[in-house]
């Protein structure tokens, strides 16, 4: 399956915000120990979100109605304990070039959000948080001993902490020509390859795409 990237993630944001803000949630509901879905109406539409936290298929996307079939997962009854009738007013990034949501529940529009559920889109790392209006962790779809992570444990109780921030550059404008090309010529490869290794955040469609179009260019690698 193809991994949802900080591209795809950052395009999924941009048409929510757009079309579903604020709504409120309705229902709650839970498939698996992997698979969460929100029911959410505006004044206009009602869909359902899909929240996915699986190692090798994490996403968030709006879908079909899940299957009728018993809920007995505890981290869905939390979230319907928390925050159902709430309305979603707010879903924002963590950090740029972070694939984490910050999805905020109010009572109405314009409030301080009272809960905040953390959506984690990092591959074998994923995660769905939900955490109190003092960023307490109330929940978690998968709980981190310190036993397990001495960097990050996630456990009810402890403050919510953010990732540990990523070691690659991301993409600008204002790096020099000469320190992009030793930065993909690093390690000899198809440039497709080595720009998505050397920075932070880029899409591999994103990357074919401008590279097809000839706004970048495989010899442009070698000066």
């Amino acid at each position: 399956m193809q991994p949802v990237d900080f591209t795809t993630l950052t395009a999924i944001c941009s048409e929510f915000r757009r079309d579903w803000l604020p709504a409120r949630l309705e229902q709650v509901y839970q498939r698996d120990r992997f698979t969460l879905y929100l029911s959410l109406r505006t004044i206009h539409q009602r869909r359902w979100l899909t929240i996915s936290w699986h190692p090798q298929a994490a996403r968030i996307c709006l879908g079909d109605s899940p299957p009728r079939t018993p809920d007995t997962f505890t981290f869905s009854q939390q979230l319907r304990h928390q925050v159902g009738g709430l309305a979603l007013t707010a879903i924002e990034t963590i950090a740029p070039w972070e694939r984490v949501l910050d999805l905020q529940f109010t009572r109405r529009p314009g409030e301080v959000p009272l809960w905040h559920l953390y959506i984690e889109i990092m591959g074998k790392y994923s995660n769905a948080i939900l955490a109190n209006q003092n960023n307490l962790i109330v929940t978690a779809a998968h709980q981190v001993s310190a036993q397990q992570s001495s960097v990050r444990p996630i456990q009810t109780g402890q403050p919510y902490e953010v990732p540990p921030t990523l070691t690659d550059p991301v993409p600008t404008l204002e790096e020099p020509m000469s320190r992009w090309q030793e930065r993909v010529s690093l390690v000899p490869g198809p440039l497709r390859r080595n720009l998505i290794k050397a920075y932070r955040g880029l899409s591999s469609a994103l990357v074919i795409s401008m590279t097809e179009s000839g706004r970048i260019r495989p010899r442009s690698v070698n000066p």
